[in-house]
């Protein structure tokens, strides 16, 4: 569970920085060609690219057959059992970096609560206007709530604006309300408190509230796009802005302090033609569909059976030769069924100098599973129970088949096997230890992909 936890923190963590700096390098060029309120939309890319990530790329069903060898083909069974491991299923350092992760990520998330409900005595003093907003002891106008948005305005609203500058914040206001910006600043401080760590993150929520702002101005100088000068001196007219407002977590306040130059400057572009916002939208609709595909697919495939952890040992002796001796150890991880294939050429099993070998294991059918056990049942071999796993093992030399054995053993016990190769003196001890569960002592991180510790035999020294 730590470990699928911690992998799942490093490929969203990658994946949403690369999306930021993606949207920090596109929003100014999108922004100027197809106006702010295409260029908010960029932010889509962010939470889409996570969500590609979070998916499981497909993986084809498998089916249970047996590996097929030319030459001699035998199938044995034994039962010999060893001393079993208990599985802990996580490592010292995954477990100190999950803690201190865990440990920012609540302490982040309390502050911005408390942050938040600092905010609570002045929504219980608001006074409902027939405007249809709130009036309460605020500094600025600004919408608070993510589900159901209010518009809260100073007491003295009419005292410090005028009848158009109330129109105009008022507009400005209403389109924070009608996009839900409350629940993408919701969204984006839940972010901040997950990634804490991620100094980019911290960027990009004040990218998204100063696109949120020029988004707004967008709106409203379509609607009144005669109104360009006064919107700029109510620009002007609101920059002592609150600090307390600026860093609400889920509000929208009227910012006009750190965007204020950009936004002033954006009122002197003209508001693009609908085809050029047609056309931005469609760019952003095609690179958030691109680079979601491609996160999608750089993911490991989905496994289609459970994982099995296997630990792979064989000695090689030959009793004309008491000199020759090869010691191999192996780890790897597949699923259910899956066949560990050669990297070099994709023929099964592992490649360890002149020989490749390797266990296709297979579990017990859990509820509502089916496998195809017609193979296993063609050549006599018992289908595993509740807690016992088939292992299909083979051994090849110098690309001709040893031996291929099957093998009935116990959840997290070790398997021992000694064949002989036909028509050599060479002998083979084999000790496989599956596990349906990662012990302790496996490795620290582990993929859905095959992960090899060791692939050369060693040659200890001459007895």
């Amino acid at each position: 569970m730590s470990n699928e936890l911690f992998r799942l923190l490093a490929s969203t963590t990658l994946a949403t920085s690369l999306a930021v700096a993606l949207v920090g390098l596109l929003r100014r060029p999108v922004r100027n060609a197809a106006g702010a309120t295409v260029g908010y939309w960029l932010w889509l890319l962010v939470p889409a690219v996570a969500t590609g990530v979070l998916i499981p790329a497909p993986h084809g069903a498998i089916v249970s057959r047996a590996a097929v060898f030319t030459g001699h083909m035998s199938s044995v069974l034994t039962a010999a059992v060893s001393g079993t491991v208990s599985p802990r299923g996580r490592t010292d350092m995954i477990d100190i970096a999950l803690v201190l992760w865990g440990a920012g990520f609540m302490t982040l998330s309390i502050l911005t609560v408390r942050r938040q409900q600092a905010l609570s005595p002045i929504l219980r003093s608001l006074t409902h206007d027939p405007g249809g907003f709130y009036r309460g002891p605020v500094e600025v106008p600004m919408v608070v709530g993510a589900w159901n948005p209010k518009i809260i305005v100073p007491a003295d609203f009419e005292v410090r604006y005028s009848k158009d500058e109330q129109n105009l914040i008022l507009a400005h206001e209403r389109a924070h309300a009608s996009r839900h910006d409350g629940a993408a600043n919701l969204v984006g401080s839940f972010a901040v408190c997950v990634y804490w760590f991620n100094p980019l993150i911290y960027r990009a929520l004040g990218w998204l509230r100063m696109d949120q702002e020029l988004a707004c101005d967008a709106h409203v100088l379509g609607e009144r796009g005669d109104a360009r000068r006064q919107y700029a001196q109510t620009l002007l007219k609101t920059q002592l802005v609150a600090e307390s407002a600026w860093r609400l977590p889920l509000g929208c306040p009227w910012q006009s302090i750190h965007p204020l130059k950009e936004r002033v400057a954006m009122l002197t572009r003209p508001y693009p033609v609908r085809a050029r916002r047609i056309a931005g939208a469609c760019f952003i609709a095609a690179v958030t569909g691109a680079t979601t595909y491609a996160a999608w697919a750089a993911e490991p495939a989905m496994s289609a059976g459970p994982k099995v952890w296997i630990d792979y040992r064989i000695r090689m002796t030959n009793p004309e030769s008491p000199d020759f001796l090869i010691e191999l150890n192996t780890r790897y991880v597949v699923s259910s069924g899956e066949t560990i294939r050669d990297d070099k050429d994709g023929r099964p099993l592992l490649r360890a100098g002149k020989w490749r070998l390797g266990c296709t294991p297979y579990v017990h059918d859990a509820a509502g599973a089916s496998t195809d056990w017609s193979d296993q049942k063609a050549h006599g071999i018992p289908i595993p129970a509740a807690g016992q796993i088939l292992l299909e093992c083979g051994i090849q030399h110098n690309d001709g088949s040893v031996q291929n054995v099957s093998v009935l053993a116990k959840d997290g016990s070790a398997a021992i096997m000694d064949v002989a190769e036909p028509g050599s003196a060479l002998q083979y001890h084999l000790e496989v230890n599956p596990y349906s569960t990662m012990p302790g002592n496996f490795v620290d991180h582990l993929t859905h992909r095959p992960v090899r510790m060791v692939t050369e035999p060693t040659r200890p020294s001459r007895q």
